[in-house]
């Protein structure tokens, strides 16, 4: 193998043997930001609310009067649809 000018210089070259000091991981990410590196970690969404569980479409072509019935009977109790839709079938105590 060729010493590509460095004679047996590199092969002189050891590892250290002491471990690298410890430094808090708050400290690195104060001095990164403070030279504007910009930290790679995946940004969080934020959700408006979790669900309570999986959700499925229900498409339904109701007649003009009935829809309008509900949705006016929706917005004014504050519900979402899927919510005055669960509401109106405890009502009617359907399970």
């Amino acid at each position: 193998m060729k010493d590509l000018g460095f004679g047996g210089k590199l092969s002189d070259i050891k590892p250290d043997t002491e471990p690298a000091p410890s430094i808090p991981e708050r400290r690195l990410d104060e001095v990164a930001e403070r030279h504007g590196f910009v930290s790679r970690q995946p940004t969080q969404q934020l959700r408006r609310r979790q669900a309570a569980e999986p959700s499925a479409n229900l498409n339904i072509r109701p007649p003009i009067s009935t829809y309008n019935r509900f949705v006016s009977w929706a917005m004014e109790n504050r519900l979402s649809y899927p919510e005055a839709l669960r509401e109106l079938m405890d009502r009617a105590k359907i399970d």
